[in-house]
């Protein structure tokens, strides 16, 4: 475990996937990430990599070969990830393909992530690089789960998410194999306020494709919490395991397969591709209020 902070913040990676463990309030003295409590979910933050989401029967093909991967990809549950930069406001990761990735996803890459912090903003990068001669298929995605304590004053229905924009916005159903099943339902009618409870999940994620906001805030009531900007991810999943006390926050690039699909990662709805040697970079920041 790896931590740095200032005045504002104090954050902490573990070894494994290089995920953020902790995000700490040093103003409230509040831990704002939920801290993987197993009964309910174990993650806290992990990185989703080379896919977001679920494939049909966890396959795709490239080049008639049929290869699998996990629901959101080997890059959260790795142990390879290695410390390349560590000062005062930086934690700087990298993966790199390898024997055992090579053999779930044959493309050569180099994947490195950067946590930094400015005041009381975690600045969180991915930078991804196609090292190969192939033309690289892949989606990127965060998946940072907030902590909603419940207390004598205050429950899980107490909390909210404000987006920034007036939404008029749809969900888009999950069947039971993770996949999209073609139904929606509008979640946002003409309202920036999207109250939290617990049979908000009961199906799934909420996926949303078409969000004007490019940022989202969890609220104790009236009192922020801290927000997420992601202006350069197209699509975002909100979700909490089953009657959990947190709420995830996710912008994605990329989502899980269609019901339908042609397990082909180049044609996916979402999926970026990287010619050899071209290198993609995006960013996503949490600031505390």
């Amino acid at each position: 475990m790896v931590s740095i902070e200032n005045e504002y913040i104090k954050i902490a990676i573990k070894p494994t996937g290089a995920e953020l463990s902790s995000l700490y309030n040093k103003k409230t003295n509040t831990e704002l990430l939920w801290q993987g409590d197993a009964s309910f979910w174990s993650g806290q933050a992990p990185i989703l990599f080379p896919i977001v989401g679920e494939l049909k029967n966890k396959t795709y093909f490239f080049k008639n070969v049929a290869y699998q991967l996990n629901r959101h990809g080997f890059a959260r549950r790795s142990n390879d990830w290695k410390i390349i930069q560590l000062d005062q406001n930086n934690i700087q990761c990298t993966l790199n393909s390898n024997a055992t990735t090579l053999k779930v996803y044959p493309f050569d890459f180099s994947f490195v992530i950067t946590y930094s912090i400015t005041k009381n903003k975690l600045h969180i990068q991915h930078k991804i690089t196609n090292n190969g001669e192939e033309i690289m298929p892949f989606s990127i995605g965060a998946h940072p789960a907030f902590n909603c304590v419940s207390n004598k004053e205050t429950n899980y229905n107490d909390y909210l998410l404000k987006f920034e924009e007036i939404e008029n916005a749809e969900r888009h159903f999950l069947n039971g194999e993770g996949l999209f099943n073609g139904e929606t339902e509008i979640v946002l009618n003409k309202s920036d306020t999207l109250p939290l409870s617990k049979s908000l999940f009961k199906n799934d994620a909420l996926v949303f494709k078409k969000l004007k906001s490019k940022q989202v805030s969890l609220y104790k009531a009236s009192e922020k919490i801290l927000s997420v900007s992601f202006k350069d991810f197209p699509f975002l999943g909100i979700w909490a395991a089953s009657n959990a006390p947190f709420v995830c926050i996710e912008p994605w690039i990329g989502h899980a397969d269609t019901a339908n699909t042609n397990q082909n990662l180049f044609s996916k709805e979402g999926s970026k591709s990287l010619l050899s040697n071209e290198t993609f970079t995006v960013a996503y920041q949490i600031t505390t209020a």
